[in-house]
């Protein structure tokens, strides 16, 4: 009998020797006591690299900069959030996400922390990938399952910006681990971490409800293992996390739930959507990358049979016994057989990941709206533990069949380390590509066209530089349906006063009075740029590169003197600054542009708009609208309104100017004590502008 050496401390010492062999005996459970210290290493630097390389390019547009703003505004407004952003099918994501970022929007407001939240959490998947497989199916079928997916293109891509959807990955990985505790282990206890796990996903996203089935499968196959209190504690925690979104539908009294009913009763079709969406996430890439042609083909064929072939495995495994089926009732035989796979705990697991996988992708090939490829996150990395699971068969199945077919196993790890590193290269190329800008600007629905972080921080941050330099007052920038959102937010940290517009129809410029200012122009906002050629002193001093596309540009601007001859005014909005229309040229089209004086200042606040609707209605018969939305308005500032007349447009001879203003803020309602957050904008009843004599009207005429 040996002597414990008492001089080798571990800090499991502070704790009570039956708790310290507890802890002791589920971490050996678990093989974080076994596993080789290399393979985590490897698969934290693989996933590692390809998730934080260059991140602060992440994607930033619309849904991104909702998420964190929101995260932000809740903890800096002490509002709770009720809803996250707004789903396809226009009902509202819940919370459960915005409570993740809100721990790191409360120590900084730059979004880069969430996108660096997404990609821990994706890295994190990769090792929980191996934990489990190496768990149940072996230490080959581990590292190939973890560094398979963490080399994969189309999750990587995913794992790369803030998204509800894209901080799915680890949790599926622990419902799994859940489900395994009570099929494979037959113990007790795994319900309620299921259901709440279950609970935490269709926060994320609405589809992973479909995770119910292999959840109801697992009971099932052990009944045993299923207890009341756990079911009965499960509900009241899933109470807790869905308490915000219960409030925001009783609030709505249940509207998003009537748009989901009214959605169910529409006519379904099958088709093959869902399957091309399952094949995208084993394609070799998200987008195709500028070199390695001759590789894509390949993994384009590998990794489909590969994953085919982890199907077929797990079905053959699963559903034969090995037992000799003799002829008697099919009932009773099929009852025999149902006996032997329950006794079978192994059989069983590979039974529950076949659910996981098969069940969902069927119930998702009927569908009467149009799928997405974010709906199949929560299949992920289940293609990958199957390949896993199959790899390892071969080897195991070469070295049972002697010596003459035993070193053919080598093929497999040959096949698992050409694919991965092939992976590996095509997914760093994508990486590469897309922080360096080599991306396709356009065509990124729904948005016009993409942006990434760095740049719209760097051009922000540069004019900021630049009005410090210049000691100028005020900075204006542009934006468009692409960027208005992350540009609202990303402004309110800049310390220089900002006004942001809606370049479509508008142009704000600085008071004559107060000097030049900075003037920050889109990199589409060709309006802008003959608006301020005809109407304004402008010097282009510097361009902010922009990925993938044409930059940002920094102007310094003036105005003209305003002119004293007109004195038209809607009271205490809007002063004419001409007394007679002007015309300009723009992509063939001829706009006509008015020009004004605001008269009065309003401050800017969070998610705070302001709006002026003109018409202009030409002698001809004519209508034409324009829609100015700003952050804030100072009074002295002149506005120019453009309105589009149309390609061979005759030049009217008068044109009757009517205006409405509104203001826009975020609906955050009050529900009992609680201030609610959402996403949702609300706007004030629009005001028809009056001139000095009661009128609702200003007439231009074209000068003779």
């Amino acid at each position: 009998m040996t002597t414990p050496n008492t001089s080798k401390k571990t800090n499991m010492a502070i704790l009570p020797r039956s708790d310290s062999n507890r802890l002791r005996t589920w971490l050996l459970q678990l093989h974080l006591f076994t596993v080789s210290t290399w393979e985590i290493y490897l698969i934290l630097l693989v996933a590692g690299f390809l998730r934080f390389y260059q991140i602060s390019t992440t994607e930033f547009d619309d849904d991104q900069a909702t998420l964190y703003q929101m995260a932000y505004d809740a903890v800096h407004h002490g509002l709770l959030p009720t809803t996250s952003n707004t789903a396809s099918i226009g009902i509202a994501h819940a919370p459960g996400v915005i409570y993740f970022f809100m721990p790191l929007a409360m120590l900084s407001a730059n979004p880069l922390w969430g996108t660096l939240l997404v990609g821990t959490f994706t890295t994190a998947t990769a090792l929980l990938t191996y934990f489990f497989t190496r768990r149940y199916y072996g230490h080959f079928a581990g590292l190939s399952a973890a560094l398979l997916y963490a080399t994969a293109a189309t999750p990587l891509n995913y794992a790369r910006f803030i998204w509800q959807p894209n901080l799915m990955p680890p949790f599926v990985v622990l419902f799994m681990f859940a489900l395994f505790r009570g099929v494979v282990e037959r113990r007790k206890g795994w319900l309620f971490p299921a259901l709440v796990l279950l609970g935490v996903l269709y926060q994320m996203h609405p589809t992973a409800i479909l995770l119910a089935i292999p959840l109801l499968v697992a009971i099932v196959l052990a009944p045993g293992t299923v207890r009341w209190r756990d079911l009965l504690l499960a509900v009241v925690v899933i109470f807790i996390i869905f308490f915000p979104y219960l409030i925001w539908e009783v609030y709505t009294k249940f509207a998003d739930v009537h748009t989901l009913f009214a959605l169910a009763r529409q006519h379904g079709h099958i088709d093959t959507q869902a399957l091309r969406f399952y094949l995208l996430f084993l394609s070799p890439y998200a987008q195709l990358p500028t070199i390695l042609y001759p590789l894509v083909p390949i993994l384009t064929i590998i990794m489909p049979l590969l994953a085919l072939s982890g199907f077929i495995t797990a079905a053959i495994l699963s559903l034969h016994d090995g037992h000799k089926q003799q002829i008697e009732p099919s009932f009773a035989s099929v009852r025999r057989w149902w006996s032997r796979l329950r006794a079978s705990h192994y059989r069983c697991g590979l039974l529950l990941l076949l659910a996981w996988q098969i069940v969902p992708l069927l119930i998702l090939s009927r569908h009467s709206i149009g799928l997405h490829a974010q709906y199949f996150l929560m299949l992920i990395p289940g293609p990958f533990i199957l390949m896993g699971l199959f790899l390892s068969k071969v080897v195991e199945w070469l070295q049972e069949a002697g010596r003459l077919w035993s070193n053919w196993r080598y093929t497999a790890y040959i096949i698992a380390s050409f694919v991965i590193v092939a992976q590996f290269v095509s997914s760093t190329v994508a990486v590469v590509d897309t922080s360096s800008g080599n991306f396709n600007d356009r065509g990124f629905q729904p948005y016009p066209y993409h942006n990434d972080l760095h740049s719209l921080q760097h051009a922000l941050a540069e004019a900021d530089q630049l009005a410090r330099q210049r000691h100028l007052n005020q900075i204006y920038v542009t934006t468009d349906e692409a960027t208005q959102t992350a540009l609202r937010y990303l402004a309110e940290q800049m310390n220089t006063p900002t006004t942001l517009f809606d370049a479509s129809n508008c142009l704000i410029l600085p008071d004559p009075a107060q000097g030049p200012a900075v003037l920050v122009v889109g990199p589409y906002d060709g309006l802008t740029k003959a608006l301020l050629d005809r109407f304004a002193n402008a010097t282009l001093v510097r361009q902010s590169a922009r990925l993938g596309g044409p930059p940002f540009q920094l102007y310094i601007v003036t105005s003209p003197p305003a002119p004293a001859s007109s004195r038209s005014t809607f009271t205490d909005n809007l002063q004419m600054l001409d007394t007679s229309p002007q015309y300009i040229s723009h992509h063939g089209s001829s706009w006509l542009v008015t020009r004004w004086t605001l008269l009065h200042s309003t401050s800017a606040r969070y998610r705070t708009t302001y709006s002026y609707a003109l018409t202009a209605s030409s002698s001809s018969g004519q209508s034409t609208y324009s829609l100015c939305t700003f952050t804030g308005i100072r009074a002295g500032d002149q506005l120019l309104t453009a309105f589009e007349l149309g390609k061979g447009s005759s030049t009217p001879t008068s044109v009757t100017i009517k205006a409405q203003s509104f203001t826009t803020i975020p609906s955050n309602p009050y529900y009992g004590p609680f201030h609610l957050e959402t996403e949702n904008n609300q706007s004030t009843a629009r005001i028809t502008l009056k001139t000095a004599h009661g009128g609702d009207s200003i007439t231009l005429s074209s000068s003779p």
